[in-house]
This record gives structure tokens, sequence and C-alpha cells, in this order.
């Protein structure tokens, strides 16, 4: 009983020490009150379309981040895709699918319109022609794959990362910044992690972490440890930019937001 007492103790010191140690005399180089376009942003009231109307569509409403769901087809190169209720399924001979399956026909919304689907060939093409744009990244954290088919946009692609080890070799390779899922987000992980980044500056600190709202909402532990410790947030989905409006102000940590609606 006594050392089980003892134990509780020094977890609750080293748990206080930790946090302490977590306040950052320095701001994370996360930009303030940043509307990310979730899957390209929607098109023709749809949503996860992936396709190339959809982000162009996001410029023209003036959002600047755009997220893709980037997987990998079996010839190895990225393509952007995800299946969604608002499209109508395209039978693949596998999934993800053969990069010349995907790009043989039209994405097909079940309002009846026709979308272009999007590889890291168009991605280039976009992004390149919009040096303003940032790409953030879902689904393929693999910073190799990333640099060796988007070279020119290192430094302005946000990677979701699904394990700590990716976020580390991520933010090491020097993208623009490594965002750590919630898939890999704990408080004894950021703890450990911030305490070897004390000692060893080669290992890097959680300087922005991917949260859903329901997972915020409903966890107490995952919300306090964020409003105590001040980490940045990703958070999706605020629906809407006017509902992000009113998540900025109200969650000081929420500096990115996903929105599916993209309209002023």
């Amino acid at each position: 009983m006594k050392k089980t007492v003892l134990y509780i103790i020094g977890v609750i010191v080293l748990l206080g020490v930790a946090m302490v140690l977590y306040v950052r005399a320095n701001e994370p180089e996360v930009p303030e009150r940043v509307i990310i376009a979730h899957a390209g942003g929607n098109i023709d009231s749809l949503t996860y379309t992936n396709s190339r109307e959809a982000v162009e569509h996001a410029i023209e409403c003036g959002v600047k981040y755009i997220e893709l769901d980037i997987v990998i087809s079996p010839e190895g190169e990225p393509l952007a895709f995800h299946s969604s209720d608002d499209m109508i399924d395209t039978i693949y001979s596998c999934d993800p699918p053969h990069i010349g399956e995907f790009t043989a026909s039209p994405l097909r919304g079940k309002n009846g319109k026709t979308y272009t689907p999007v590889t890291w060939r168009e991605i280039n093409e976009i992004f390149l022609a919009h040096p303003d744009l940032i790409f953030v990244v879902d689904k393929t954290d693999d910073p190799a794959i990333l640099e060796k088919y988007f070279p020119k946009l290192k430094d302005r692609m946000i990677v979701e990362c699904f394990s700590m080890e990716r976020y580390k070799e991520v933010t090491r390779a020097g993208f623009k910044q490594a965002m750590l899922s919630e898939e890999a987000f704990s408080p004894s992980a950021i703890i450990w992690q911030d305490i070897k980044h004390l000692f060893n500056d080669d290992e890097p600190r959680v300087d922005l972490v991917a949260i859903g709202r329901d997972t915020y909402n409903s966890d107490r532990a995952t919300r306090w440890f964020i409003k105590l410790c001040n980490i940045p947030m990703g958070m999706w989905s605020a629906n809407d930019r006017n509902r992000a409006s009113e998540m900025f102000n109200k969650i000081p940590q929420a500096r990115m937001l996903y929105t599916n609606e993209v309209e002023k």
C-alpha cells in the first residue's frame, strides 16, 4: 500500500514537472486562425471529392491551406482519393486503384456532375501555379515518397504523421511542419518526447497535433492536457467558416481548422 502511494505521488510529481517544462518560451511557427479546405473543400455541395474543381473552388474562395487525402497506387505514385457518400463508387480492381484506372474516367457525384481526379502531377501543377498555397497532406506520411514526388513543395507541406517516429522523420527531413495525428497522440508520448528534447536538440518537440472536434469534446484528459500544455491543434471539422470563427474564439489552442464548406 505504501509503495502504491509513493508510486502515485511520484507519477503526479513527474507529470507536474513535465507540464511545467512543456510551457515554451518561444511560440511554435504555426500561424493563427488558418482555415484548411478539408479534402479540397466542398464543390457543388459535395464533400471529400479531392477533385481539381474542389481545390480550384477553395482557391477562388481565398483559402490558402488545402488538405488532400494522398494514397499510393500499386505503381507507387501518389493520388488524391477518399470514398464518400456524396460520390458514386467507381469499381477499381484494387484499393488504392492503379493510377491508370483512376485517371481513365472522371469522378462521378451523386448530383449527376463529374469531376477531375487528381494525381501528383495535377497537385504539382496547381500548387506551383499558386506560390502562396500550403499543401496539407493526410493519409501518407512517408517523407521519402513525398520528397520524391513533390520536391518543390517540401517547404510548403504540412504532413499529418501517424506515429511519433514518422513525426520525427518528417521534422528532420525539413518539411514546413509535421503534425502528429490523434491516432499517435497521448499525454505520455508527448511528455516523453518533450523530455528527450530537453537533453537532445535532435529530438523534436511536438508543436502541432491533429485532433478531431468530437475527440476534443469527449476526451476530458486530452482536452485538459492540451489546454495546460498549450499545444497547438489542427482541429477538424468546423463544418463551415462561420463555425470555424466561433471555435477560434472559444479554443485558443485551435490554430488551424479543417472545414468542408469553404464559402465566405
